[in-house]
């Protein structure tokens, strides 16, 4: 079997304590309580433990409270849902909270972001007749001496002296205290090196941990290291007994630690002379949870161990199961004090559960209701713009910062519906203007500041790989690559498998590639590092399996993904790619030359039709019984396989094959080394007038490909009127300064070019007959070198490939506006829509001017058009709303990506959503969710504003990848 699947797998874990499990729960019959009336928390939001949630869909981060009254009152809980103001995209977060009757005051915290910095909040302390008095400040701000931070652990102390401490863990594996005086922001923090080598540090109690490389636990007091009580003479202690450690899990009283061998141990978080002891009953555990031993149900034992089934098991009477709430997909925990802790379990129907280890509380619904900003309260701060909460509850469609019905920005749209796919944008254009970008005739100039503009899109400082594939299945000795693509300059990437007797990992030629051994499954690690910032992990399956079961282990890996991330918008697309394969495996076939010609017949098609319609049908049940709805349709590309290889390759089309189907998206044909992807809707246009197309395709001495385009006659074409796809093997899979480029016997020009993992080769669009061939072609500008790491390489990408170029003084100048012509000129090439042919009709528009053919040809294939007086205003500027209308329909008609239903649900995210126009909304709302652009830290989308040459390059950089 030598088709594989790529599908992506959400591997997104928890980086604090996280517990799984559930309880015989007072409220498992909650037919009371109307669904519309609770939150299913798991759909928008990850749950941390400490109360905390982050929102999956704008990163915003919130917590909640327990209303006290309904304790034992009620068969469910009712909380207060409060947002955290001012922070976004957080990887751990630590508070001090004042509580009263029935709601929280945040009055300090401390957070990590995912980059890797670390941001405060401290409160106010004054004295008002002699009482203490806390009041929150605005804003949060960052600790600038804390960077290249991968977790942290926090205490607050309010003693006579107000202090703070934290611990945090740095990329290279050192631990770091750092501690200054509360509201203090103007006092001197200390810092010292604690620890070195260190994997994870947790903390509970007034205690903290460290598991270093070698397995060893270390313990220290974090009072110890407060400013005014630091003392060099105390240094972390190792705790006796634990060795090979991989994971601990701080408790009330005691804590649990996790051994490489699957067995779990207990000690004392108090009693430094504890000795660990083993939980046998514990073995194997993914987790610990436990209940008050006041209950008075004597069938609920004290202790329980959540297993790989999703259920707890007692850890003292082995045949006994927890019965109640199953299907638990984690359980988090907040420690109280050193008595008792809150647990709550998320389950896979999404729903939050909570109990407190103490008393006699079993686990019950939790039902939100909306809150005040958290931190806010009885006038005490004036509260920040934005901060409005909307109720998680009822009807949410109106609300700000809060979830929708989208779930997790999801389109609603039913499996198989192509309502969404002939949505076009509406709207009122006051005159014709520009027909692709909706122009009204006014002209955008420059408004206010141009830092602001500067410093708008949300810069990438982390690795963040892409992987392909993330679900991969080989018969024994098949073979698969691995590539992580966007991948940002100087980042190294490692890769691991766990068991090497299912699969191993080489390096050919620089790629490297897995050989299935044996059958079985097992998990392939990508790591990621680069010098100054935390590592990133990447995960995916690989399935080695016997016989041709390709569809059905498809069933079993859509089967096998996590309810919490079915809506995920990264989960759903890798799912989508995964099917499209299995289809493509479904419907293709082996032809033999007549005559020396690979003819592609009416009947042909027919037999490829048939059997990628069966098997889209099957891919598409599969997805709606899992409960996944589509992004986008799913894309058919049936292959056809030459019977023997050679040095030339002769294909000979029929125009009745191929036009008036809508049963096929795609034909890729292979050719040797290289293939030839026929876009089936363009046949018209491809075809033109004539019936048959003959295209000869012959292997060059530099590697390359000479491709000639003539007619039935064997009449030379110089061009065709549509592009097709071909794809060039590819010496490596970093294709960031490689381009493919077109030669006529004359100089060579690079026309773009990325590599397709699927394909295994670097792919570019032709519509002229030449020699393609692939090569390096690096280029830089000296003004890009002190931007951010995603801009840096969207430039030299985009350069690299001839889709972006410099300006005579050999920078980029990415803060200039961008004008009509040169975004034209952009888009033409990075749709390879060049026609050298092509004339214009623009009075203010001729040949010499550099941009003449590319207006030309953006004339001819309906790019950016002009206006009802005749001219083009080339020196004229593009709104931000007008370039993403761009970027957002060529991907809805490229890859049939859906226009959301809910486009309020993304346009809510800015706060002068008025000043998109009623045209723009579906395009921005569809730009927002594909991340084609960025939610800008002051939420400020300035639509109609001029955008600048930088800003063009980031978002066709992100556009070129997702096509």
């Amino acid at each position: 079997m030598k088709r594989f699947i790529s599908a992506v797998l959400c591997l997104m874990f928890i980086l604090t304590v996280a517990h799984s499990g559930t309880v015989q729960a007072k409220g498992d019959n909650v037919s009371a309580i109307s669904e519309q009336h609770y939150t299913r928390i798991g759909e928008d939001y990850e749950v941390f433990d400490d109360n905390v949630l982050l929102s999956k869909r704008d990163g915003s981060v919130w917590t909640w409270v327990i209303n006290k009254d309904y304790l034992e009152t009620s068969d469910y809980y009712i909380a207060e849902m409060l947002q955290i103001p001012g922070l976004q995209d957080v990887k751990q977060f630590r508070y001090k909270s004042r509580e009263k009757k029935n709601s929280r005051e945040i009055i300090n915290y401390v957070a990590l972001k995912k980059d890797g910095t670390v941001w405060y909040w401290d409160s106010k302390v004054t004295e008002t007749y002699g009482t203490t008095i806390h009041s929150p400040m605005g804003t949060p701000s960052p600790i600038t001496e804390l960077n290249h931070v991968t977790s942290l652990v926090a205490d607050f102390f309010y003693d006579n002296s107000n202090f703070k401490t934290l611990f945090v863990l740095r990329s290279d594996g050192s631990v770091w205290s750092w501690g200054s005086e509360l509201g203090g922001v103007s006092s001197i923090p200390i810092q010292s090196r604690l620890l070195d080598d260190v994997v994870s540090i947790s903390s509970a109690n007034g205690f903290a941990y460290a598991i270093k490389k070698d397995g060893s636990v270390w313990k220290w007091s974090t009072s110890d290291y407060l400013p005014h009580n630091i003392s060099k003479d105390k240094r972390p202690e190792q705790v006796k007994g634990l060795s090979d450690i991989v994971k601990i899990e701080t408790g009330a009283y005691p804590n649990f630690a996790y051994k490489k061998d699957g067995t779990v141990w207990d000690w004392s978080a108090y009693n430094s002379a504890s000795v660990p002891e083993q939980l046998h009953g514990a073995t194997g555990a993914r987790s610990i949870v436990e209940f008050s031993t006041m209950l008075q149900d004597r069938f609920i034992d004290s202790i329980y161990a959540l297993r790989t089934d999703d259920q707890l098991w007692s850890v003292y009477n082995d045949d006994k199961v927890f019965q109640g709430l199953t299907d638990i997909v984690s359980i988090h925990n907040k420690v109280k004090d050193r008595y008792s802790k809150w647990y709550y379990a998320l389950k896979k129907d999404q729903t939050l559960w909570a109990w407190e280890d103490d008393y006699y509380s079993l686990p019950k619904l939790v039902v939100f209701t909306k809150g005040t900003v958290a931190g806010y309260g009885s006038g005490e701060a004036e509260q920040p713009t934005g901060g409005v909460i909307g109720t998680p509850t009822g009807d949410r469609s109106g609300t700000t910062g809060q979830p929708t019905d989208s779930r997790n920005g999801t389109t609603g749209t039913p499996i198989g519906g192509q309502t969404e796919k002939t949505k076009q944008p509406t709207g009122s254009r006051p005159d014709a203007g520009d027909r692709a970008t909706g122009e009204t005739g006014t002209t955008n100039q420059l408004t206010g500041d141009r830092s602001e503009t500067k410093t708008q899109p949300a810069v990438r400082n982390s690795p963040e790989i892409s992987l392909f594939p993330f679900i991969t299945m080989l018969q024994p000795g098949g073979q698969q690559i691995i590539t992580a693509s966007n991948v940002l300059t100087g980042t190294q990437i490692t890769y691991t498998i766990d068991d090497p007797s299912i699969g191993t990992i080489s390096n050919v030629n620089g790629i490297p590639v897995i050989t299935a051994k044996k059958s079985g499954q097992t998990v392939v690690r990508v790591t990621a590092t680069r010098a100054g910032f935390p590592d990133e992990t990447a995960y995916f399956l690989l399935y080695v399996v016997d016989g041709s079961i390709l569809s059905n282990t498809y069933l079993t890996a859509v089967g096998s993904i996590p309810d919490a991330d079915r809506q995920n918008p990264v989960i759903v697309e890798g799912l989508t790619q995964a099917g499209e394969l299995v289809i493509t495996a479904a419907s293709s076939g082996e032809v033999a030359p007549v005559n020396g010609q690979l003819v592609v017949t009416t009947e042909l098609m027919d037999r490829l039709a048939g059997n990628a319609s069966k098997a889209k049908l099957a891919v598409k049940q599969a997805l709606s019984e899992n409960r996944i709805t589509l992004a986008r349709e799913l894309i058919v590309n049936a292959e056809i396989l030459p019977s023997s290889g050679q040095n030339e390759y002769i294909f000979k089309l029929y125009k009745n094959s191929f036009t008036g189907r809508k049963d096929i998206d795609y034909i890729t044909i292979q050719a040797g080394d290289a293939k030839l992807v026929l876009n089936v809707v363009t046949a018209d246009r491809l075809f033109d007038s004539r019936t048959v197309i003959v295209i000869r395709l012959i292997q060059a001495n530099n590697g390359g490909f000479q491709v000639l385009f003539s007619d039935e006659q064997g009449q030379e074409l110089p061009n065709v009127s549509s592009n097709i796809l071909i794809i060039l093997p590819a010496k490596q899979t970093n294709a960031t300064h490689t381009s493919v480029f077109y030669s006529n016997g004359k100089k060579a020009q690079p026309i773009g070019g990325k590599f397709n993992p699927s394909q295994n080769g670097i792919e570019a669009e032709i519509n002229r007959s030449g020699t393609y061939f692939v090569d390096d072609n690096p280029k830089s500008f000296p003004d890009v070198d002190d931007r951010d790491p995603e801009l840096q390489q969207a430039v030299q990408f985009l350069a690299s490939k001839g889709i972006v170029t410099g300006k005579e003084n050999g920078n980029f100048e990415p803060d200039s506006p961008l004008t009509r012509a040169e975004f034209t000129a952009m888009l033409v090439r990075a749709f390879y829509a060049l026609d050298e042919t092509a004339t214009e009709s623009f009075s203010d528009v001729h040949p010499p001017q550099w941009h003449h053919p590319y207006i030309a040809s953006s004339e001819k294939k309906h790019i950016v058009e002009g206006y009802p007086d005749g001219t083009f205003k080339p020196d004229k500027t593009i709104s931000r709303e007008e370039m993403t209308a761009i970027g957002a329909r060529y991907l809805h008609e490229k890859k049939h990506y859906y226009y959301p239903a809910n486009p309020e649900d993304y346009l809510n995210q800015f706060i002068d959503k008025e000043t998109i126009s009623n045209w723009a909304k579906p395009t921005m709302s569809l730009a927002v969710k594909q991340h084609l652009i960025d939610v800008p830290a002051n939420k400020r989308i300035n639509a109609r504003e001029a955008v600048t040459r930088g800003e063009a390059a980031r978002m066709l950089y992100r556009l070129y990848l997702l096509v």
